[in-house]
């Protein structure tokens, strides 16, 4: 818990300003004769925060504690469910739980003390908006911690810069897991409408739109909201009418590209943060490691791909490509077609990131497929176009550049030339890397 992790400030918790237990903890306060009060840290919706120290370990912990108007049968049990979500996961970009207790009657647990600032008053600071270098070492952390929490079988439900600590290497802690719940296998259809308006992904706003298959894909949105705002300095969302306008536009508004707000966003970040952003929670990043993995090419300069598409007419070679780019890119969707006519309808029903496809195949072959690819469905040559074959010489080479082919690679070839070759296609389609006039005579 960082020293100013809340949205209220430390100083609303004094004896008498009414927001506590009666018997308020004051400095030097024993609480289970463990942990001596220090001072009062911050408050949030559920609970009321204090400063203390192990007096066994001497260290500095935080020490949360359940509001007095909260007593009642089933907060008492939310807040204990959040202290055994926070238990449930042990990693360090998530804040960690020591002890759960009462004292005088009154809920208690016990947490790392993060010294610091939380995200959002970094962004108010200097840190708005982040360079996108450290943006994205920030959420490279996020990211590993929420998946953490989802390994651990455990949705956040409301991750947002107030929730996010940074100690001071910006090193990122998810915290405050009062809304988080226990993906269940035998409550399948359980669902609470909560969250925060301006992070809460479109699939909650309306309860026909949910499909519990998709849970932790809330969380991947609300990343992608903060990536969005620490990229740019901007939620992607935000109307002056309130939270209910706010949770309209999350399900209408298409949201801006970051690159238009902040131009210091690449072409990449952009595929990032909006795939994360997709409305429609099947498009969207599937994991919170490929959402990661995302980040991290961006980093790079490159972008993953999101389907790939493999056509080539023997069925151990189109089997082993698609092994080599699942286990490559986890997150993409990888379709296989027997023929050229079956790659085209494939890409018909959802167009690729990239095709890797044979040269000798029954009716359309790797040239015709090549050339009707190019004039027919992208004649924008966005899509990378990758040509597989056993045996090729200067003049296939030569024509298959012509009709706007970008790699050629000669069978057997090796899973890390077809990962590369891929990666290299697709850096230089979407960065509009300049190419060489004839880019498969190097090959």
């Amino acid at each position: 818990m960082s020293a100013q992790n809340d949205t209220q400030s430390g100083a609303g918790l004094a004896p008498g300003a009414g927001t506590l237990i009666d018997s308020v903890p004051v400095a030097g306060t024993l609480i289970n004769g463990a942990y001596r009060v220090i001072g009062p840290l911050g408050e949030g919706a559920m609970g009321v925060v204090f400063l203390a120290e192990d007096q066994s370990l001497g260290r500095q912990v935080a020490v949360k504690f359940l509001r007095q108007n909260l007593l009642d049968e089933s907060f008492r049990q939310r807040f204990a469910a959040e202290a055994r979500a926070m238990a449930r996961v042990s990693h360090p970009n998530v804040v960690q739980i020591h002890a759960l207790g009462e004292h005088g009657g009154v809920p208690f647990f016990v947490m790392e003390f993060v010294e610091g600032q939380n995200l959002e008053q970094w962004l108010i600071g200097p840190g708005q908006p982040a360079a996108p270098d450290l943006a994205l070492r920030i959420l490279d952390g996020m990211c590993d911690g929420v998946a953490a929490i989802h390994a651990a079988g455990t949705v956040h439900r409301d991750l947002k810069p107030t929730n996010i600590l940074l100690d001071a290497e910006l090193r990122p802690r998810i915290a405050d897991l009062g809304l988080a719940v226990l993906w269940r296998e035998d409550q399948p259809n359980k669902r609470e409408f909560v969250g925060t308006p301006a992070y809460m992904a479109p699939e909650i706003v309306f309860g026909d739109q949910f499909d519990p298959a998709h849970r932790s894909s809330a969380d991947i949105y609300s990343l992608g909201c903060i990536a969005y705002e620490l990229v740019t300095g901007e939620a992607p969302f935000f109307a002056l009418g309130g939270a209910a306008e706010t949770l309209l536009q999350h399900v209408t508004k298409e949201v801006r590209v970051p690159s238009s707000v902040c131009a210091r966003s690449s072409p990449e970040l952009d595929h990032a943060i909006l795939r994360a952003l997709a409305k429609d929670p099947t498009n969207r990043t599937p994991t919170v490691d490929a959402l990661r993995r995302d980040f991290a090419a961006a980093r790079r300069g490159l972008r993953e791909p999101v389907r790939i598409l493999v056509a080539d007419d023997d069925a151990v070679s189109r089997r082993l490509v698609a092994v080599v780019l699942e286990h490559a890119f986890p997150g993409a969707d990888v379709e296989c077609a027997a023929d050229g006519q079956q790659a085209v309808e494939a890409f018909d029903r959802s167009h690729p990131s990239v095709m890797l496809i044979d040269l000798r195949m029954p009716g359309l072959d790797g040239f015709q497929l090549t050339e009707f690819i190019r004039k027919k469905r992208d004649p924008s040559s966005s899509i990378p176009i990758i040509v597989l074959t056993a045996a090729a010489g200067p003049n296939e080479r030569k024509r298959l550049s012509a009709l706007g082919a970008d790699g050629l690679l000669v069978k057997p070839v090796a899973a890390e030339e077809i990962v590369a070759t891929v990666r290299r296609c697709l850096h230089e389609r979407t960065s509009g890397a300049s190419r060489p006039p004839t880019p498969l005579l190097h090959m």
